[in-house]
């Protein structure tokens, strides 16, 4: 519990001593900069403060300067400042309706190029993607998506929902597949308390837009499905509550 009060004043020093200055900022010059600095600041804040061992493989697949659409699996609240630290703050993403409603923080999530997530509403979600598509096609930057829905309860990977993978396809960024480990652990779904330990982060080899527009939405899901899965070690998670274990050399092929 102790742990849980200091990542929660971490995290709220960054916000007030570099929120205010970075949303003026933000307004006058309008640069990932600006954005990308404040988010690396407070993922670093949170991943120290919460004793996060942090481990990435597969680093050389997001390295350099160009615009990503990252698509994984969902554990955790600390899954976000992983991602973030990982891609050096040069990262959006989709959170929760409800925070962009919080002063400041929400402000800042608006001006910098977040995109409210509606759970209730599919439909709502659908147009913000739409939206967050048409501005990465104007301004492009490394996006990351969590098509589960939700975090997993038990850290067993959930089905994929296919309508991310339309997106994915019409923004035309390269479409890299990741999975996380452990950060469950660290922070559970309904769970006050923080435990330090080691997070590992995989991140496989791009597939290029054209491959991604050659296939169908379906079997896009399917592969990438299939490769977090395999990355996880876990069977591939069917609709329905089923599994397709499959072969272990298929699960874990490499894309390209």
């Amino acid at each position: 519990m102790v742990r849980a009060v200091i990542v929660f004043l971490a995290m709220s020093c960054v916000v007030v001593f570099l929120g205010i200055p970075g949303l003026l900022l933000g307004l006058i010059y309008r640069s990932h900069w600006v954005g990308n600095t404040l988010a690396r600041t407070w993922a670093r804040a949170v991943l120290l403060s919460s004793g996060v061992r942090l481990a990435v493989v597969g680093g050389e697949n997001v390295a350099g300067h160009q615009a990503l659409f990252l698509v994984g699996n969902h554990q955790s609240a600390v899954d976000i400042p992983v991602l973030c630290a990982t891609m050096k703050g040069a990262l959006r993403f989709m959170a929760k309706g409800s925070l962009f409603r919080v002063p400041l923080f929400g402000w800042l999530l608006w001006q910098h190029g977040y995109a409210p997530i509606n759970r209730s509403s599919a439909r709502e979600t659908l147009r913000s993607l739409e939206k967050m598509r048409d501005l990465l096609q104007r301004k492009p930057i490394s996006f990351a998506v969590f098509p589960e829905g939700t975090r997993s309860p038990d850290g067993r990977l959930l089905p994929f929902r296919q309508g991310t993978m339309k997106i994915c396809q019409e923004v035309g960024f390269p479409i890299v597949p990741f999975a996380i480990e452990g950060s469950r652990a660290i922070h559970s779904r309904k769970a006050l308390r923080v435990h330090p330990g080691p997070v590992r982060v995989t991140f496989g080899r791009p597939i290029s837009p054209k491959e991604a527009q050659s296939m169908s939405p379906a079997d896009l899901n399917q592969r990438i499905m299939r490769e977090v899965a395999g990355y996880l070690g876990q069977p591939v998670p069917m609709h329905g509550g089923q599994e397709d274990h499959g072969s272990k050399a298929e699960e874990t092929s490499p894309v390209g």
